[in-house]
C-alpha cells in the first residue's frame, strides 16, 4: 500500500513537472505567431519596421502604422516602394 501511494505521488509530480513547461512553451509559440511585423521601404531608401499590418486610408492615399519605437507613422502611398511581411 505504501509503495503504491509513493508511486502515485511520484507520477503526479512528474506530470506537473512536465505540464507547466509544455503550457508555457505553447503560450510562447502562439504569442509569436500572432505578432507579425512588416518591413516598409520608401523610394528615398528609408526602411521602417511596422508592428502589425499597415492600414491603408483611401481618402488620404496614405498608410498608417506603428513603428518599432511605438510611434504612429503616416506615409503617402506614392512614397512607398515595398511593404513586405517579416
Amino acid at each position: 500500500m505504501v509503495s503504491t501511494l509513493s508511486n502515485l505521488i511520484r507520477g503526479h509530480e512528474m506530470k506537473r513537472r512536465f505540464f507547466l513547461p509544455a503550457i508555457l512553451l505553447l503560450a510562447a509559440l502562439l504569442t509569436g505567431c500572432g505578432a507579425k511585423s512588416y518591413s516598409i521601404k520608401t523610394h528615398s531608401g528609408h526602411e521602417y519596421i511596422a508592428q502589425g499590418a499597415p492600414v491603408y486610408d483611401v481618402k488620404s492615399d496614405t498608410y498608417t502604422f506603428t513603428d518599432g519605437q511605438g510611434k504612429e507613422v503616416v506615409i503617402n502611398k506614392d512614397d512607398i516602394r515595398l511593404i513586405k511581411e517579416k
